[in-house]
């Protein structure tokens, strides 16, 4: 084994040990990302109001409404990629 001299040795010891914590780190974090999360039901509670919306109501409110919930639940789908994404992520 080459001989490596103390600030080497020192900064090895270092990168294994974070990277030891990190590792230690990512079921923490995997569970901290599950606790967290809600998109998913507020995405489906949006479609159930979308839906309430666009069978007890009309006219111009009503397209209003409707339009407006389709605007949520696309910014929702696009939060639960992003979520899924970074989920996968921790490694």
């Amino acid at each position: 084994m080459e001989r490596l001299p103390g600030n080497q040795c020192a900064k090895k010891a270092l990168e294994k040990q974070i990277k030891q914590d990190l590792e230690g780190n990512i079921d923490i974090t995997k569970l901290h990302f599950e606790h967290s999360y809600a998109g998913w039901l507020l995405s489906q509670k949006h479609q159930n109001i979308l839906t309430k919306v666009s069978q007890h109501f009309n006219g111009k409110a009503s397209h209003a409404l409707v339009d407006r919930f389709i605007e949520n639940i696309i910014q929702l789908k696009e939060m639960d990629r992003v979520y899924k994404e970074s989920y996968e992520n921790v490694k």
